[in-house]
Order: structure tokens, then C-alpha cells, then sequence
């Protein structure tokens, strides 16, 4: 009798014992493969909707690795008092998440004299502090048709809520004194691949420096905008206008602007 009960009771044994593998399997078993690739999809998202300039600002992403960006936020053609010039704005940073080596260069060409009308080059470290914003110190070095100078350089660069970018900084010199500089620009998409792109630059100076061409007060400030169609994300030719609302030109002189984007 007890021999057959046992026979009567192997069956649900080994059933219970397949149900408890399962179980085991299930709790177990790698997420669905669609469900792998949700970050990759988010990251890639996010790629297409940060501002370029700014996508590497910070690189929590990259797991610590040395990274390099460079971007010509403007390398164009305009007029300047007459004269015709081709205008740039470059800036580069190699580091990584946290520790940056910058390298930012401005400033104007004159076609009619064959000459560099002013330039400037800044070599910064940078922290970073916060999600998208870094503490900037280190030196500029301006040259052209002025007196050379040279200034030490404290900043913040980053990214303002709702995707303002803002660099500013302070440039300390001791012909030329203390000065600031702001600029913010924003990138409102019309279409996948058309911006158009509002920016604003000030410059204030708080001592004269009749040498290096510096005036106390608002110096050579300038409001603009600009359409640009990204043939691809990485190249981007542009059209725009410029108004100067500071400096030694006329306020209400309204330049036209060409010229073409590109990062790397």
C-alpha cells in the first residue's frame, strides 16, 4: 500500500520541481532585446536634439575617456566699415569628464590691407561643476591693429535652462584694466535640418586703454541672427544679419552675413 502511494505521488513531485525551475529560469532570463536597446535609442535621441557646441560640455557619457572636440561657430564673410572681412569663431577642448584643456580663438580678416584686423586666442583649464557648466581660468592673447595684450581669464560656460548657451568671463589686464564679455545664443529648429540661431555678444570695459583700442563703457557689442541648414549635422552653411549696439562703429549699421558651420 505504501508502495503504491509512493508510485501515486512521483508524478507531482517531478511537476512541481519543473515548475520550480521554471520559475528559477524566468526570474533569471536577460530582458527582452528591444528593451537593450531603449538607452542606446535615448542617447541617440538626445544627439540629435542637445545644441553641438554643447553636447560635450560635459562627458559623464563616455565612462572617463580623453575626448577632443572642435567647432567654427562662425567662419563667414561680411562688411565692416566699408571694408570687406571674413570673420571667425572657433573653440576646442580636449579632456575629459571633468578636467578640460580649451582652446578659443576670434577675430577678423581685412581683405583690402591683406591683414588680421584683430585676433584673439585664449588657452583655458576648465572644471566642470554641474550638469553642463564649467569653471574656465587661464590666458588670452590678442594682437592685430592695436597694441598687443595679454590678460588672465576667468569664466563659466555652459548650458542656461531651455537650452540657452551662455559663455561668459572676465579678462583682467593691467594697461587695460577689468573686462567682461557675455554671449548667449539659443538654436530654435524650424525643420529637421533648418535653425535659425539669435545671438548676442557684450563687451564692457571699466577703464580706457586708447593702445589697445578699449574705450570705457559698452565696447564693440553686437546683436545677430542667423539661418543655417545643416547639409549635415556636422557641416552647415548659413545666412544672417548683424547690428552693432556698442563700440566706435554706428549703432545702426545692419550687416549682412554668410558663411558656413562645422565641428568635429
Amino acid at each position: 500500500m505504501k508502495r503504491m502511494l509512493l508510485l501515486a505521488l512521483l508524478p507531482l513531485t517531478s511537476m512541481a520541481a519543473e515548475i520550480d525551475h521554471s520559475a528559477h529560469t524566468a526570474a533569471v532570463q536577460p530582458a527582452p532585446v528591444e528593451a537593450q536597446h531603449d538607452h542606446a535609442a535615448m542617447t541617440a535621441a538626445a544627439a540629435t536634439t542637445l545644441p553641438a557646441s554643447s553636447m560635450f560640455i560635459t562627458a559623464h557619457e563616455h565612462g572617463g575617456m580623453l575626448n577632443q572636440f572642435l567647432m567654427a561657430e562662425r567662419f563667414e564673410r561680411q562688411q565692416q566699415d566699408g571694408d570687406d572681412v571674413t570673420v571667425w569663431d572657433a573653440q576646442g577642448w580636449l579632456g575629459g569628464d571633468y578636467h578640460k584643456l580649451w582652446l578659443k580663438t576670434e577675430g577678423s580678416w581685412l581683405h583690402d590691407t591683406s591683414e588680421v584686423d584683430h585676433g584673439e586666442v585664449q588657452l583655458l583649464y576648465s572644471r566642470a561643476v554641474a550638469p553642463f557648466w564649467d569653471l574656465q581660468a587661464g590666458l588670452r592673447y590678442d594682437d592685430g591693429n592695436v597694441a598687443s595684450r595679454s590678460y588672465a581669464v576667468f569664466g563659466v560656460q555652459g548650458l542656461a535652462p531651455y537650452w540657452f548657451e551662455v559663455d561668459a568671463a572676465a579678462f583682467i589686464n593691467e594697461e587695460s584694466g577689468l573686462q567682461l564679455r557675455v554671449e548667449a545664443e539659443y538654436d530654435l529648429r524650424l525643420t529637421q535640418k533648418l535653425f535659425l540661431q539669435p545671438r548676442l555678444q557684450l563687451n564692457h570695459a571699466f577703464d580706457d586703454d586708447k593702445a589697445g583700442g578699449i574705450r570705457q563703457g559698452l565696447g564693440d557689442s553686437n546683436l545677430a541672427l542667423r539661418l543655417r541648414y545643416e547639409v549635415v549635422r556636422e557641416f552647415a552653411p548659413y545666412v544672417g544679419v548683424e547690428q552693432d549696439i556698442g563700440g566706435h562703429r554706428q549703432p545702426d549699421e545692419l550687416r549682412l552675413v554668410a558663411g558656413v558651420r562645422f565641428w568635429y
